[in-house]
């Protein structure tokens, strides 16, 4: 499965928009941190699916996804969630 990272440039530096994970677009809600190494700068980004950490190569400017942090709970997860009284 292929990672890629649309970006926004405004402001001069690339900041990740959204995450696409194969063909599953995840838009990206809010960065949480930022931190820089000698040719690689992390992003902790806040989506509906969860949190991710994902890492640009400031050399060739690819993306990976370096990171899954945290999973959103799903509609689906068994066992189903109960909703409403219990009985």
């Amino acid at each position: 499965m292929g990672v890629s990272v649309e970006v926004d440039s405004a402001g001069g530096e690339a900041r990740p928009r959204a995450v696409s994970f194969g063909a599953r677009r995840v838009e990206v809600q809010e960065v949480l941190d930022r931190w820089h190494g000698r040719d690689k700068t992390w992003w902790k980004v806040a989506t509906a699916e969860g949190e991710y950490v994902l890492v640009r190569n400031e050399i060739s400017g690819e993306w990976d996804l370096a990171a899954v942090v945290a999973q959103a709970p799903r509609d689906d997860a068994w066992p189903a969630p109960r909703k409403g009284p219990a009985h």
